[in-house]
């Protein structure tokens, strides 16, 4: 019931009193004008007993203890210090050490100081000044390159990387999202790991599709000699057999700045076959086609199966490589200006989970 309606009510039996009417018949005619459940008898004769001994107020005494409210400014300063102090306090330990309710302290934090709690934004690296002014130099000397970037352009890039790839990857959560109907039960699934046995595979593409993918034998890792005898050998031999006169000759590699990628014998080769490299910023997995294209798309087609060999690892990796849409790859290359470009305008920040 609302305070006015206690009020009326109150007004009311007060009222009828001062007329001298018994405390049963003015319990009927509220029953009867605010309805059977508006007030018990018990209030009705309480009322009653006090204006027949001379109260003269129908409203509530004032009583000792917390004020109505506790949102006052003195306590509002006090949720706002702890806040500067460390921004991760819980509603819980504000409210406790401030000896308030947790929903005075959610107003506080809500209402009066317009805060809203959210988790932090990963990032691959805490960029320092300079790292972040890197990142848009380079960005704007590739874009310089690529300001048209035509069908023909975009087929005289190329790029590369490596990543693990596990013989079980579990389905992400999104993946198992269903509909149902409001009175169906939730179904459950079993929380699965990865697998310990994973391969390392080096995979390269274009904008018309996979280009090679070289598996890492267990154990080893990618050295600058391998990197270029195992991979980027292969890459050639595969554009030797589209290209015969000119092979990798005048393409632009995408590629990262591993210590492998970048070593003496690499950029040798590099300068040899007259490959144009384009540079990449440092701690910049963002602006990499693998890493923010095909190696996500590769892992969320894979999950959910169990490969119990190598070679069934290898052929599936395979598969899935072709079984990308085509028009997919060549939009990785568009995705990438646009990425430049998003990294020109937020001064060199990441910017995935930016509004």
């Amino acid at each position: 019931m609302k305070p006015s309606e206690k009020l009326e009510i109150r007004g009311y039996i007060k009222v009828r009193c001062s007329l001298g009417i018994t405390a049963e018949k003015i319990l009927n005619e509220v029953h009867s004008h605010f309805g059977i459940n508006s007030v018990s008898k018990s209030t009705v004769y309480r009322w009653f007993k006090a204006f027949t001994n001379g109260l003269d107020n129908v409203k509530d005494r004032n009583r000792s203890g917390r004020p109505q409210t506790a949102i006052t400014s003195r306590n509002i300063a006090a949720v706002k210090n702890l806040i500067i102090d460390d921004a991760r306090y819980t509603v819980r330990e504000i409210a406790y050490y401030l000896n308030l309710s947790t929903g005075t302290i959610q107003s506080i934090l809500t209402k009066e100081l317009n805060l809203r709690k959210v988790c932090a934004r990963w990032v691959p690296h805490l960029l320092t000044e300079d790292q972040k002014k890197e990142r848009v130099r380079l960005a704007k000397e590739t874009l310089k390159k690529f300001k048209n970037l035509n069908s023909r352009k975009i087929n005289e890039l190329i790029t590369g990387d490596e990543t693990w790839i596990y013989y079980f990857e579990p389905q992400r959560r999104i993946n198992n999202k269903q509909w149902l109907r409001k009175d169906q039960a939730r179904p459950t699934i079993a929380k699965r790991t990865k697998s310990a046995k994973k391969v390392m595979y080096a995979v390269f593409f274009n904008s018309q599709g996979p280009v090679v993918q070289v598996a890492v034998a267990g154990g080893k890792t990618v050295t600058g000699k391998f990197y270029r005898d195992k991979i980027l050998k292969r890459v050639n031999a595969f554009y030797e057999n589209r290209r015969p006169r000119t092979g990798l000759r005048g393409l632009y590699l995408i590629h990262d700045n591993a210590s492998s990628h970048k070593c003496d014998i690499v950029q040798r080769f590099i300068e040899e076959e007259k490959i144009v490299q384009v540079k990449h910023p440092p701690y910049s997995p963002d602006l990499s086609p693998c890493d923010f294209f095909l190696f996500p798309e590769v892992k969320k087609r894979l999950s959910g199966r169990r490969y119990a060999s190598h070679s069934a690892l290898e052929s599936a990796l395979y598969q899935c490589l072709l079984g990308i849409p085509k028009g997919n790859y060549s939009d990785a290359f568009r995705r990438w200006i646009d990425r430049l470009q998003k990294c020109i305008r937020v001064h060199g920040n990441y910017f995935e989970g930016l509004k």
